[in-house]
């Protein structure tokens, strides 16, 4: 929807670090029911913020207050539960006026004067940052601007004009710089920032009485190309809007050749200060993107070098031209990626020798399960509880003796409070925790165990000191440990130790940020203490999971069976799969731990996928018979999510725009066992099996295909089911001639009922589809 632009703004009152969140009313209504769902998606990707600050116009003043005064209960009721302090005492209300002079209207209260500044520039820092203005490679390719000079990095507004209400809030910081009794015209450098204008001047007219309505023309000077040809004369009476800028030499240039015109009416919307000039250029300057103390959410500086001196040249990087808004390539770099043993994590193995499953049993590494969400399910889940339960039985020695130590070193012996985040393994290892020091205290002075669900300022007194423990079995984002970061500040006296059982964050940046945020406060940067037992970065996807879309799937492949009649017994075996997901879900069972993939399914009864001997990636012996497929696919899934955090230029699974790194089809011949390339199918984005944009890795992936087709009796053909599902779903393409003959070659050599319901489900959806797609667009285009 993206009504409103919402954002965080971190500042400091004095030297109290404050957070906010800021929504930006562009509109001139305010719909309640789009305002509340927005919100709510806000707060489900941040914490909750010390203060709201609600920016609208003035002619939005009255209903700004019936909004978020009036009927705040109704508009903030998917914020989490706030502590002590009043929703009403946090929520700041500004109107701005035809020249953007904020006003506050609902309280007294003054700022300082950074505050509107850097509240406006973090704003406007935000889009661009999140929006993707920062045009970066990944080290196989570079660009050449007209200059000559190359670089890695391009700043490219254009990329971020999405949203309406984020154009608005770039036109709105804007309206300081447009005098509509001076200005009769706008040029941007670029077209692709013409709708910031349009945006700007209809903003300017809603101060206006209907009768003074008047549309600024708006002209684009096309970028580099206009700008050395000089076919436009700039008058006084001209606002020149420039889109993006790393020196600030642009200003120069224009004011030379066009003397009539005065510096004061240049803009430049987003600059970086390579060059070290902000202070001559400062008032012509709408966002600083440098990243400073003061700016911590900047981006850094970066280099550019002349062709001769080229560094990124001398590495093997290949130079691409930019021509005013459009990057120059013939076709995109194709880089096929050979997983090997130097891949992996290097604590991935110990990790799972550590967790695995025993005789098909005790399995900790499971997939498609997340506590109390019917609709959302973790694609990698790590079942704490089992390991807890297991510490009972000695299952798990190392890990108790560990978390033993961790709890002697690290939990304080002025404890006063227990709180657990309220999953219920985090609620049984602040219980095991308890159990462990309870013997230090006498009973009166025992620690208090309180869940995150409670009321704190009800629980613990606003003058207690001392220290509270935080407890988190397993965090994959640290979102609620960050809320509760947040609800404690209110306890000054109140040390924070924060207590993870398994830290399983995407990747190191993010596990590095989250540390950071939770451990600063009054006191600096170590002003509270965060203690992980274990750590191992994986996938932390929970939406749109490779088993909640197998679902999907089977809904289709059934209603596909139904209108053609042939296979109709097959039905059994695909609702039978179907219940077999949803049933993983149950408490019980927390998940997938066998039944992940298709099975073989020309013996009966069916097969199902196992690991052979000398499996590359784990350093560990005896678990042939006696792991389970989710222990392969967490092993198979985290070295995928290496590959997708690496820096190494060469092997990465990073996307771009020129460079296309896939998975190379000689993997499935590199590991051969079906539960391994299973593993990689399923673990795989569809980006990196996207074989259908260079016709040399389409034949070696249909070539594969065949011979899996030919020995699909034999273990060679084990995994055939996987590969024909991950066609199916569009996740493996092929050209199309390519996927023509191996349906050819599948319906020469496969009998199987259940193995053609995938034939069938691949031509009618995939091949006959895209064959109506075209032709639909065809007819399209001779009709005009």
């Amino acid at each position: 929807m993206n009504n409103f632009y919402i954002y965080k703004f971190d500042y400091k009152e004095k030297l109290i670090s404050i957070s906010s969140t800021v929504i930006f009313c562009n509109n001139t209504i305010i719909d309640e029911i789009n305002l509340r769902d927005e919100l709510k998606k806000f707060y489900q990707k941040n914490s909750q913020t010390d203060k709201v600050f609600v920016i609208g116009g003035t002619y939005l003043s009255e209903r700004m207050k019936e909004v978020f005064l009036t009927n705040q209960k109704d508009t903030f009721k998917a914020i989490p539960r706030r502590e002590d302090t009043a929703l009403y005492d946090s929520i700041y209300l500004f109107t701005f006026d035809k020249n953007r002079s904020l006003k506050l209207i609902n309280k007294k209260q003054k700022f300082n004067d950074d505050f509107e500044k850097n509240l406006l520039n973090e704003g406007l820092q935000n889009i661009f940052i999140d929006r993707g203005g920062l045009v970066e490679t990944q080290g196989t390719h570079h660009y050449v601007f007209p200059s000559g000079k190359h670089c890695d990095k391009f700043l490219r507004t254009g990329n971020i004009l999405l949203y309406s209400s984020e154009i608005y809030f770039i036109a709105f910081c804007l309206l300081k710089h447009l005098d509509d009794k001076k200005h009769n015209q706008i040029y941007c450098d670029s077209s692709s920032i013409n709708s910031i204008a349009l945006a700007l001047s209809e903003l300017k007219n809603r101060f206006n009485d209907k009768e003074h309505f008047s549309q600024i023309p708006i002209e684009s000077f096309s970028s580099y190309e206009g700008l050395y040809k000089n076919d436009l004369n700039y008058k006084k009476n001209a606002l020149l809007i420039i889109s993006a800028s790393t020196s600030g030499n642009i200003l120069n240039y224009i004011t030379k050749l066009h003397q009539e015109i005065s510096r004061s009416n240049i803009v430049v919307l987003y600059f970086l200060d390579i060059d070290n000039r902000i202070s001559e250029i400062k008032e012509n300057v709408l966002c600083n993107l440098t990243k400073t103390e003061k700016n911590p959410n900047g981006i850094n500086l970066y280099s550019s070098y002349k062709k001769d001196e080229c560094k990124l040249c001398q590495t093997g990087s290949y130079p691409v031209e930019v021509s005013g808004d459009v990057f120059l390539l013939e076709k995109p770099k194709i880089n096929p990626i050979l997983i090997g043993v130097s891949d992996a994590d290097s604590k991935l193995s110990k990790f799972v020798e550590q967790f695995k499953s025993s005789n098909y049993l005790n399995s900790v590494l499971k997939t498609n399960y997340k506590e109390n969400d019917a609709t959302n399910k973790y694609e990698i889940y790590i079942d704490y509880s089992e390991i807890l339960d297991g510490i009972k039985t000695d299952r798990y020695p190392k890990y108790k003796e560990k978390l033993d130590a961790y709890i002697n070193q690290f939990v304080p012996s002025n404890t006063r409070f227990i709180i657990h985040l309220k999953d219920n393994s985090s609620k049984e290892l602040a219980q095991y925790t308890f159990d462990k020091i309870k013997n230090n205290y006498a009973d009166s002075k025992l620690p208090i165990i309180i869940s995150q669900d409670a009321k704190l300022s009800k629980e613990i007194s606003i003058n207690c000191d001392g220290s509270v423990l935080v407890v988190a079995s397993c965090i994959s984002n640290g979102k609620n440990l960050l809320y509760l970061s947040r609800a404690l500040r209110n306890f000054e006296k109140l040390r924070v130790v924060y207590f993870v059982g398994i830290s399983r964050m995407n990747n190191s940046t993010d596990l590095k940020v989250l540390k950071s945020n939770l451990k600063q406060g009054n006191y600096g940067p170590e002003t509270s203490t965060y203690v992980e037992i274990e750590s191992i970065h994986c996938l932390n996807k929970s939406k749109s999971s490779a088993w909640l879309q197998e679902l999907n799937f089977i809904k289709d492949m059934i209603t596909v069976i139904n209108d053609d009649g042939k296979y109709l017994s097959s039905r059994i075996y695909f609702n039978q799969r179907k219940e077999a997901i949803i049933n993983s879900s149950d408490f019980k069972k927390k998940g997938l731990t066998q039944e992940l993939f298709f099975p073989t399914v020309t013996v009966t009864p069916y097969k199902q996928l196992k690991i052979r001997n000398n499996f590359a990636f784990w350093n560990f012996d005896d678990y042939v018979n006696q792991v389970c497929q989710s222990d392969i696919y967490f092993t198979i899934s985290n070295i995928l999510n290496s590959l997708r955090n690496s820096d190494k230029i060469e092997k990465s699974l990073k996307q771009s725009s020129f460079v296309r790194n896939l998975i190379s089809p000689g993997n499935f011949n590199r590991f051969n066992d079906g539960i391994i390339q299973a593993s990689i199918l399923r673990s795989s984005n569809p980006e990196e099996l996207s074989y259908s944009i260079d016709y040399k890795m389409s034949l070696e992936m249909k070539n594969i295909l065949e011979t899996l087709i030919k020995y699909h009796e034999e273990e060679q053909g084990e995994a055939l089911l996987e590969f024909l599902y991950a066609i199916a779903i569009r996740k493996l393409s092929l050209k199309e001639e390519h996927l023509v003959e191996v349906l050819q070659f599948l319906e020469s050599h496969c009998s199987n009922d259940i193995i053609r319901c995938f034939t069938l489900f691949i031509q009618k959806e995939i091949i006959d589809k895209d064959k109506d797609d075209f032709k639909r667009v065809t007819d399209n285009k001779n009709i005009f």
